[in-house]
């Protein structure tokens, strides 16, 4: 069982998901600066630290809940940047300090970037630059190559993500009169892997991208026959998701309904979309894209 699945409220569950889901990223591309990945042992840590304030907010979530309404937006990104905000913000639990979230830098009158959050590390005295993202790509072989894992609807690619972090996101070296002495980066997900290079219940195999972090998160993409003729797929029940459910699985508070794979109805769009599978204790142990 994942951590995050201690939690029932919908927003405490994704709260713990954004604290202990592995990093999608072992190191940054092309980026030639020191650069430091918030890795699984640091979140880890700092989830292990937080977990009787999750478990308060489980059984009362008033105050996350009234901390998203004002920073409501439909935006997965911003979702996930609130939440990783929220805690930031609870300084009891860890050692960061926030000076500013989305910093913005000026030439002249003229805005040319941003920084997600701009952080003094109280236990070693630095400012420090984080940038955060989360992303959900789909893999195309050849799987080595960035630009073949793209966004469910075909309008981002990996490739591009990492080249504009490396490019442009860290090229900062100040914010007014704060000079950043440390670059962090928080990239979180899951990648889904063809059928080639993937069975439904277990990790990939063969080659991909070095720069994944050996414990991110997987799961599958497939074409709607394959996946409703398979019987891989026929092992578990499934249901369709909406987005509020591509970070922590929420079967455990929606108590929805889960049907065969043969009993599904037909993809009623051309984009991809988002399945989880579930065995007989509905617990989940699968999440395939699927394509018309």
């Amino acid at each position: 069982m994942f951590a995050w699945q201690n939690y029932h409220h919908p927003h405490v569950r994704n709260l713990a998901w954004v604290l202990s889901s592995p990093a999608l990223l072992s190191y940054l591309p092309n980026f030639h600066q020191p650069l430091t990945v918030l890795n699984d042992d640091f979140w880890q840590q700092h989830y292990q630290a937080y977990i009787p304030k999750l478990q308060a907010l489980d059984l009362n979530p008033q105050a996350l809940t009234d901390f998203l309404t004002q920073h409501k937006n439909h935006r997965l990104g911003y979702y996930f940047e609130y939440l990783l905000l929220f805690w930031l913000l609870d300084k009891d639990f860890h050692p960061f300090e926030l000076i500013k979230h989305r910093a913005t830098l000026f030439e002249g009158k003229t805005t040319i970037g941003e920084l997600d959050f701009l952080i003094k590390n109280l236990e070693t005295g630095k400012i420090e630059h984080w940038e955060v993202a989360i992303k959900f790509y789909l893999g195309h072989p050849p799987l080595t190559d960035a630009l073949c894992w793209l966004g469910a609807n075909d309008n981002d690619s990996f490739g591009r993500k990492l080249e504009h972090l490396a490019q442009k996101q860290f090229r900062y070296d100040c914010y007014q009169d704060y000079e950043i002495e440390q670059r962090c980066l928080v990239v979180k997900g899951r990648l889904f892997y063809p059928s080639s290079d993937k069975t439904l219940l277990k990790t990939a195999y063969g080659e991909t991208l070095d720069c994944l972090s050996a414990q991110h998160l997987q799961g599958n993409w497939w074409r709607w026959d394959e996946f409703v003729h398979s019987p891989e797929s026929a092992q578990l029940n499934w249901r369709h998701v909406d987005r509020d459910e591509w970070l922590a699985d929420q079967q455990i508070n929606k108590g929805l309904p889960l049907v065969s794979v043969r009993q599904l109805p037909p993809l009623a769009t051309t984009r991809a979309e988002l399945f989880i599978g579930f065995d007989e204790n509905e617990q989940e142990q699968a999440r395939c894209f699927v394509r018309p």
